[in-house]
């Protein structure tokens, strides 16, 4: 019989809260069913440790600062009636509260190199999903026998996380974590690590992380570091599958094609359609948004009448394909003052910390922010929760390096 000491010491890993934030920022690019569970493990015993004051929580302001978006998100919902859907969804509440990683035991450097080992698992499946070859044995007329393979370009439907721009953002997000490593510690496996990730990114064909990344790597080499060479390969890399694989090249090219390309005008109509409502909307809405609920009825109208003018079929999708528009007509203009005031005041405390240390952590956190920035030009991230689930977990992690390296 195994003593009761010794039972202990077997399990006792299921009070760290240490285990569960880590298997959750591993989950997170490669299983949404357990990202969700460990997370909600991970809170539980973080909570429980605070109940028994094993763990301090004190507030300051940079994290009343951080979490100012969901508070107004839970705040505005709460007055128009909405809060107990919000609560429901897996896009609602949940993923901001991954921002507690910020006051736990985690280690920074090892929270993000666990997060890579997700992504880059994320990423081979990818892979492995788009480029599996499959052998082909063709008989020739002469009599001869070939044998070749067929890469099969495709974008993957499904991946571990679900749709392919979810998981777009998390290979860019893996891809941009393994330069910096690269950068900080000299090690040949982060390379291999953003190889794999960018060909990821590639093969996902999603459009939108092709403008984030490559404007993020823009600023990170041309603008921060002032040095290209690392930036040529990756670059080489891209414009060899763009002009070689012609599905890609496809793609590429339809990126600014507003003419025939249907995603791209769908989007346009529906930005024209929300921008057309929110100059009609009263002073209320305007400031405070129409909620998830008004979007489907108010702003229905304007929307599908705009997808008339661009000979569309009218069609009312779930948020408006872009943060900016999406909040500015769900959460109104305080709303979306406060969704930029957040991410620009990390942006300009990264940039000040890695000026003043050169520590290569805060250029990341500082690259991620542009990423998700310009990724939300075109897609609204926080309707995603496992791109929410990342964007918090990493804003803790953040803060939690700020404070320690005194940077705030």
């Amino acid at each position: 019989m195994m003593s009761t000491r010794k039972f202990y010491e077997a399990f006792k890993f299921l009070w760290d809260e240490r285990f569960w934030a880590y298997l959750f920022l591993f989950s997170i690019p490669v299983s949404v069913p357990l990202a969700r569970t460990s997370l909600k493990l991970f809170l539980l015993v973080f909570f429980l440790n605070v109940l028994f004051r094993l763990r301090k929580l004190k507030l300051e302001k940079v994290d009343f600062i951080v979490l100012s978006f969901p508070a107004y998100q839970f705040i505005t919902l709460l007055f128009k009636g909405e809060l107990i859907n919000f609560l429901r969804v897996p896009n609602g509440i949940l993923p901001s509260l991954s921002y507690l990683l910020r006051f736990s035991a985690v280690d920074v450097v090892r929270a993000l190199k666990i997060f890579l080992i997700g992504s880059s698992v994320l990423s081979f499946a990818v892979i492995l999903q788009s480029l599996l070859p499959i052998p082909d044995y063709i008989i020739l007329l002469r009599g001869d026998f070939q044998f070749h393979f067929h890469f099969s370009v495709v974008r993957p439907l499904h991946t571990f996380v679900g749709h392919p721009l979810t998981a777009g953002a998390l290979s860019s997000t893996g891809f941009i974590l393994s330069v910096i490593l690269y950068l900080k510690f000299k090690r040949f496996l982060y390379l291999f690590s953003a190889f794999l990730n960018l060909l990821a990114v590639i093969l996902l064909f999603d459009r939108t992380y092709w403008l984030a990344v490559s404007l993020v790597c823009f600023v990170i080499f041309f603008l921060v570091l002032r040095n290209f060479r690392l930036f040529i390969p990756f670059a080489l890399i891209f414009i060899l599958s763009v002009l070689t694989v012609p599905q890609i090249k496809e793609r590429f090219t339809s990126i600014f094609d507003v003419k025939h390309n249907a995603s791209n005008r769908y989007r346009l109509a529906m930005w024209v359609g929300a921008l057309e409502f929110y100059s009609q909307a009263p002073i209320e809405e305007k400031l405070f948004g129409v909620g998830r609920e008004g979007y489907k009825s108010e702003v229905r109208p304007f929307v599908e009448r705009a997808e008339k003018k661009f000979n569309l079929s009218p069609h009312l999708f779930s948020h408006l394909h872009s943060d900016y528009v999406t909040v500015l007509v769900w959460y109104g203009l305080l709303g979306l003052v406060i969704f930029l005031f957040v991410f620009f005041y990390l942006l300009f405390l990264n940039l000040r910390a890695f000026r003043e240390t050169s520590d290569y952590l805060y250029l990341f956190f500082f690259s991620f922010y542009l990423l998700i920035l310009i990724g939300g030009i075109f897609e609204y991230n926080f309707e995603d929760g496992v791109v929410k689930c990342t964007i918090y977990s990493l804003m803790g992690l953040n803060v939690k390096l700020l404070k320690g390296g005194r940077a705030l």
